[in-house]
């Protein structure tokens, strides 16, 4: 594991992946009664699903945009403030701290990160329709961290609506967006279908995402319900988008990748997820739509590219030519990805059905470790 520790977001994603599992057993364990709701969340949105963006972030940005990295030593410094502050934030919950005082700590490794960001973007030299989105994703982060820190000391007076908008349809879902209209195109070996329509997407989702969040602090139930039909609107056209980008010809015809097909089904729990919130159904099943069907389908989709494709670059890309090199789809088990997708869906669609609910946790859990174990291996072979 030398390469993933020396790696700024293999390290993310590996400790990433650390947190998924514990949070998908405490998950289970919340499905049997005990109260551990807030750990179980936090370590997934926190932990989980935040620290794979921040490193992913890492990766792409400056791939995306044709520049390198700046500000390496407060890169480093987010890593271990936004860890810090995620064990203190669990440590709170359980009364060994001040919320305060945790979520300070995770707000300035949020701020190290942003700061990393942004200035890379200073020396952008590729236009990239990810690049708003992640942007603005960025500014909901750092909004929803200060919104809930203020909340906590009596500053600001605090809904936990908000707080869960900024950071899951802000934060996670408008980097989800960017990078499914990067990645999505460029693994199913096919142009994006409509580039206007995915610009167009931005403005719809941001505007929307706003306009929500004021409904939601202001109680304004026909604001919210307005920015949460422009928000939907935004995911069916991007859904739409690329859907019809896969229906179209491959430029280099190959069999489809293993992370699109991870995408596919991740879209289709996403656009679910979305309506169900619009209808007002149980919130349980909205959530989980969303934060288990279409963000964690769409992660390890992801990770099935980003983990391999940065591990042989660190390991393989100098040999190139010189000797023998594995390719990059030698380094996974393509066999066990294409067993975990389905039993991934599988999985999801258990969760939801409170009759087996704590089956489909078990076996998602299962599906966690396993992939898991095999993107360890990665570094192996």
């Amino acid at each position: 594991m030398a390469v993933a520790w020396r790696n700024l977001p293999l390290r993310f994603l590996y400790f990433g992946l650390f947190y998924l599992i514990i949070s998908a057993f405490l998950g289970i364990l919340n499905v049997f009664g005990y109260l551990l709701k807030p750990v179980h969340s936090h370590l997934m949105l926190a932990g989980f699903v935040s620290l794979t963006i921040v490193g992913s972030m890492y990766q792409l940005v400056p791939t995306v945009t044709g520049t390198e990295l700046r500000m390496r030593g407060v890169a480093e410094l987010s890593f271990y403030l936004l860890n810090a502050g995620l064990i203190m934030l669990l440590a709170a919950f359980f009364g060994a701290i001040p919320f305060s005082i945790s979520g300070a700590v995770y707000f300035l490794g949020a701020l190290a990160f942003a700061a990393v960001v942004f200035v890379t973007l200073l020396d952008m030299k590729l236009r990239s329709v990810a690049v708003p989105f992640f942007g603005a994703a960025i500014l909901f982060y750092l909004a929803g961290i200060l919104y809930a820190t203020l909340g906590f000391i009596g500053a600001i007076p605090f809904r936990v609506a908000v707080h869960n908008h900024l950071l899951t349809a802000g934060w996670i879902g408008l980097t989800t967006f960017g990078g499914l209209y990067e990645l999505f195109p460029m693994l199913a070996l096919r142009k994006l279908r409509s580039q206007s329509a995915a610009w167009f997407t931005f403005p719809l989702a941001t505007l929307s995402l706003v306009v929500m969040l004021y409904g939601l602090q202001s109680g304004q139930e026909s604001l919210v319900s307005v920015g949460g039909a422009g928000y939907a609107a935004s995911f069916a056209l991007m859904v739409v988008n690329l859907l019809a980008t896969l229906a179209s010809k491959s430029d280099t015809p190959a069999p489809l990748d293993i992370s699109v097909k991870f995408f596919v089904p991740a879209l289709f729990f996403g656009l679910a997820g979305i309506f169900v919130g619009l209808m007002g159904v149980e919130r349980f099943l909205h959530s989980h739509l969303m934060l288990v069907g279409w963000i964690t389908l769409t992660i390890i989709g992801a990770e099935y590219h980003i983990i391999p494709m940065i591990t042989w670059m660190e390991k393989y890309s100098e040999k190139l030519g010189i000797e023998d090199v594995p390719m990059i789809g030698d380094l996974f088990n393509l066999r066990l990805g294409e067993v975990l997708l389905g039993l991934s869906v599988i999985g999801t669609v258990m969760l939801l059905l409170p009759q087996i609910r704590a089956l489909g946790g078990v076996l998602l859990l299962a599906v966690f470790i396993a992939f898991s174990y095999d993107m360890v291996m990665v570094q192996r072979r």
